[in-house]
């Protein structure tokens, strides 16, 4: 039984011989791993075994298993320039599911039958839903050369709307994910949680309670259910400036986020529009024809600045946005690109010139803890971290948004398409 593992000792691949140094000559990852040795030097080791090929068969498996080497999960290919770490592909795949609404149901730390489970659940309304988003984020993750991979476990019938039950493990835990009805309407009193250093709108104590309550198998099935606390899963996200540094040169630690296809020059990119009112302030939501949520950034601009228009080279917007989205502790939008492009508003014909920030990217900003410390006195902070602070008539926009997104989510006022 061999192993081949990279300089940093991850184990690669895991194979059975009778001949290693034969096996190696016409092995059918020999130029997978001829490239990738290149930079990063590539070592064997073995152990020698039975003879006993059921024995042999099933030791390897349980190896694999239970070391995930990323090559063992891949198909054959030319080549194979970066071995994405099983942390990396964790927070990435979390990250893409907490832009699709996902929530935190619960924890359950003890399960006769299982692991330690951490419940996720993703909104659906009648037979719509995100289950093909999710579908397609997760096996993207899935075609990463990692040890993570995602299953999909149970499908719905087309009839119910063919939405997609998903579960993966990482160190000893479990994450399930599943869709619920009626999602939608526990997000306004949602609380804020972290798995694997990524924020998520979770349940809190009194909506779970409410929940097994009214659940009538709740107490039997899922009673060891409790509302997670502390992130069960307490990884540190990548510093962005270590990013290209010789430790990650050779490792694919984060790929650059995008939320829209480029347009060609002179093209016209057809959005809806909405308009929400958080405590007074306005704010206005476009969405693309792919169902993406975002907020202009003259509209970001009055809300931060107090200034409606603000002019692109003047004001060097796309350099202060770049920098206040790299200050954010969190790789998530690692890599966005500021592009000034023509919207048109179908609903009344208006064309516009502006950037595009995610909505979620939007709210990241207004709740920056480090713009709290800023803005605010120590015990302000103190006052809004802890949900006493009651907006007053003449608080800023800023400070009005920054305060009730703490323990909010704009995307929840969204009108939701049930046509």
């Amino acid at each position: 039984m061999y192993f081949v593992s990279d300089s940093k000792g991850q184990i690669l691949y895991i194979g059975r011989t009778v001949n290693l140094f034969q096996r190696w000559r016409e092995h059918h990852r020999f130029q997978q791993l001829k490239r990738f040795n290149r930079k990063n030097r590539v070592s064997i080791s073995w152990m020698t075994c039975s003879n006993d090929l059921n024995t042999l068969s099933k030791l390897e498996n349980e190896l694999i298993e239970l070391h995930k080497p990323p090559l063992n999960w891949t198909k054959v290919v030319t080549l194979i320039r970066k071995i994405t770490p099983v942390e990396t592909a964790v927070q990435q795949s979390l990250q893409q599911l907490a832009k699709l609404n996902t929530m935190i149901f619960g924890f359950d730390p003890i399960s006769d039958e299982e692991p330690p489970t951490i419940y996720l659940v993703y909104p659906v309304y009648g037979q719509r839903g995100l289950s093909g988003s999710i579908r397609i984020a997760l096996k993207n993750i899935n075609k990463k050369a990692s040890g993570l991979k995602w299953k999909e476990y149970h499908t719905d019938p087309k009839s119910l709307g063919k939405f997609g039950y998903w579960e993966t493990e990482y160190n000893g835990i479990r994450i399930d994910l599943t869709p619920v009805q009626g999602l939608v309407h526990f997000m306004p009193d949602s609380t804020r949680r972290t798995v694997a250093g990524v924020e998520f709108m979770a349940f809190s104590w009194e909506q779970l309670e409410t929940v097994l309550e009214n659940t009538p198998e709740g107490k039997e099935n899922i009673s060891g259910i409790d509302a997670l606390e502390d992130d069960p899963i307490p990884l540190k996200l990548v510093e962005k400036h270590h990013l290209g540094e010789g430790k990650y040169k050779d490792v694919d630690e984060v790929e650059p986020w995008e939320e829209l296809e480029p347009m060609a020059e002179g093209d016209v990119r057809v959005m809806n529009r909405q308009f929400l009112y958080v405590d007074n302030v306005e704010i206005e939501v476009c969405t693309s024809e792919n169902g993406k949520h975002f907020v202009r950034h003259n509209v970001y601009w009055w809300i931060m600045h107090g200034r409606k228009n603000p002019d692109l080279e003047h004001d060097h917007i796309i350099r202060i946005l770049q920098s206040e989205v790299d200050r954010l502790p969190s790789i998530r939008w690692f890599g966005y690109r500021f592009r000034l492009e023509t919207i048109l508003f179908n609903e009344d014909d208006v064309e516009v010139e502006t950037m595009l920030l995610p909505l979620a990217m939007f709210e990241d900003l207004m709740r920056d803890r480090d713009k709290l410390k800023s803005m605010f006195s120590a015990k302000l902070i103190e006052e809004i971290q802890s949900g006493e602070y009651k907006s007053k008539p003449d608080d800023q926009a800023n400070m009005k948004l920054c305060i009730w997104l703490q323990r909010n989510s704009v995307s929840s006022l969204l009108k939701l398409d049930k046509s």
